[in-house]
Parts: structure tokens; C-alpha cells; sequence
């Protein structure tokens, strides 16, 4: 054998070693690959799990599906009948109001009420019923902003979350109104909660999916078209644009 025979052999096994560890390297990222999305598949559905099992949250998501329906609210331990909390869209739009002008739509309820200071000292009145259910949402919202900021962090992606959050964020921000009474006004009410009161991140995650929930938004502004009670939807967007959230620039909108 010459010894350019042996030259040539030698270069013919390097280049099968160097192939050798290349192949190896990317099989290697691979599985790497593979292993790392497994651990946010179930980092996620950990995660959903304690969400939906959540009996406050559980709450949350039957006052948004549905128009009228009795709720365990209290969560009381084996619940009579009696316990069961009759919730609609009214009482849900009423109960969710800015405190800033909750007086100017009292509670349709002549339950005792509990006082809320807002920043100028004046005190606001809820009743329990409405209370509780403000309480049940700042639970749900909290969730959604933990979500956006594993999101905002690169820890997973929006649509890992997608199939399990798709569906509230659609039923939320939905412009179509249904036949219950108060169904525009509840809505509204609602996106105008998350802005009032700094769920910045949740407006975010609604954005990652589509949905545009500031008040500078269509949907907002036809939903405040579709809107029966007379000076409501002007007043949810002065609250909106007095905002911390509209100060910095956030949002901000005029009323037309």
C-alpha cells in the first residue's frame, strides 16, 4: 500500500469520525430538545391543575360561562340549597364596578353592605355577595398574570397555555352578546376592572391570544355601544383613562 493509499484512508476515517460526532451532537440536542419540552408540558399542566382545582377559581369560571346560575360562593362546607348563590349578569357587572362609582349603581341586594375606602377616603358600599365575588376575581386575575409572566420570562411559550386558556379568554372578550340582561354591561365592567386596577400583565396575555382588551380597543368600544344603562359606559371610561395604568400611557382613550 503507497503511502498516498494511507493518506487518503487516514483522511476517509476523520472525516467518518468528525461525521460520527456530529450525528452525535445532534442526536444529542435533540434529546436535549425532547427532555426540555416535555419538562414545560408538565410544568403547564401542573400549573393548569392547581388552577382548575381551585374551588375559588372553579367560581370564577361558572360566573363567566354562564348568564344566571347558583354558586356555592362562600364555598361552604356541604351547602344546603340555601347556600347556593343566585349570580347574574347584573349582579356580577354591579359587583365589579370601579369603587370610584359604585355609589351611582347601588346593589340590587338590601343585604347588609361592607364599606370601601377609595383614595380620596369616601367610603363605597358593597354588600357581601358582591364583595365575595370581586375577591373571586382578584384570585382568577392574579392566576392569569402568573401565567403572563412565565410567558414574559421565556420559561414557556403562549401556546403551551393556549389550549387550556384559549377558551376563557375567548368567552371573556367575546363581542357577541347573549339574551341575558347585563351581558354587554359585564363584560365591559370587567375588561375595565382588569385596566382599573393594574392587571397589566393579564391585558397582555389576552393580547398574546388574539384579543385586545384595553379600553382603546373595538370590542371594548362596541361593547360599550351595546350598553342599556344610561351613562354607564361613559363613566367606565373615565375610570379607565384616571387609571395608573392610563397615566403612564398605558391606555388611554376618548369618550366620543
Amino acid at each position: 500500500m503507497s503511502d498516498s493509499d494511507l493518506e487518503i484512508i487516514k483522511l476517509v476515517v476523520s472525516i467518518l469520525g468528525f461525521s460520527g460526532t456530529i450525528a452525535a451532537l445532534l442526536f444529542a440536542l435533540r434529546q436535549y430538545k425532547r427532555s426540555e419540552q416535555w419538562k414545560r408540558s408538565e410544568f403547564v399542566a401542573r400549573e393548569i391543575k392547581e388552577f382548575e382545582s381551585n374551588p375559588t377559581i372553579r367560581n370564577a369560571l361558572l360566573m363567566i360561562d354562564w348568564g344566571e346560575r347558583r354558586i356555592n360562593l362562600f364555598l361552604v362546607e356541604k351547602p344546603t340549597e340555601a347556600d347556593q348563590v343566585k349570580i347574574t349578569r347584573e349582579t356580577l357587572w354591579r359587583a365589579l364596578l370601579p369603587h370610584t362609582i359604585k355609589s351611582d349603581y347601588p346593589s340590587l341586594s338590601t343585604d347588609a353592605s361592607v364599606e370601601m375606602s377609595n383614595q380620596s377616603g369616601a367610603k363605597t358600599k358593597f354588600t357581601p355577595v358582591e364583595a365575595k365575588i370581586r375577591d373571586t376575581f382578584d384570585i382568577f386575575l392574579d392566576h392569569l398574570e402568573r401565567f403572563a409572566n412565565f410567558i414574559k420570562s421565556g420559561l414557556v411559550e403562549a401556546e403551551e397555555f393556549r389550549p387550556y386558556l384559549i377558551y376563557w379568554v375567548k368567552t371573556i372578550a367575546s363581542a357577541n352578546i347573549e339574551e341575558y340582561k347585563g351581558d354587554a354591561e359585564w363584560r365591559c365592567t370587567l375588561l375595565t376592572y382588569i385596566n382599573v386596577y393594574g392587571y397589566k400583565e393579564t391585558i397582555k396575555l389576552f393580547s398574546e391570544y388574539g384579543k385586545d382588551i384595553k379600553p382603546t380597543s373595538e370590542l371594548y368600544k362596541h361593547l360599550g355601544e351595546l350598553i342599556q344603562e344610561e351613562k354607564l359606559f361613559e363613566k367606565l371610561l373615565d375610570c379607565a383613562n384616571t387609571t395608573e395604568l392610563a397615566k403612564s400611557g398605558f391606555v388611554k382613550v376618548e369618550v366620543s
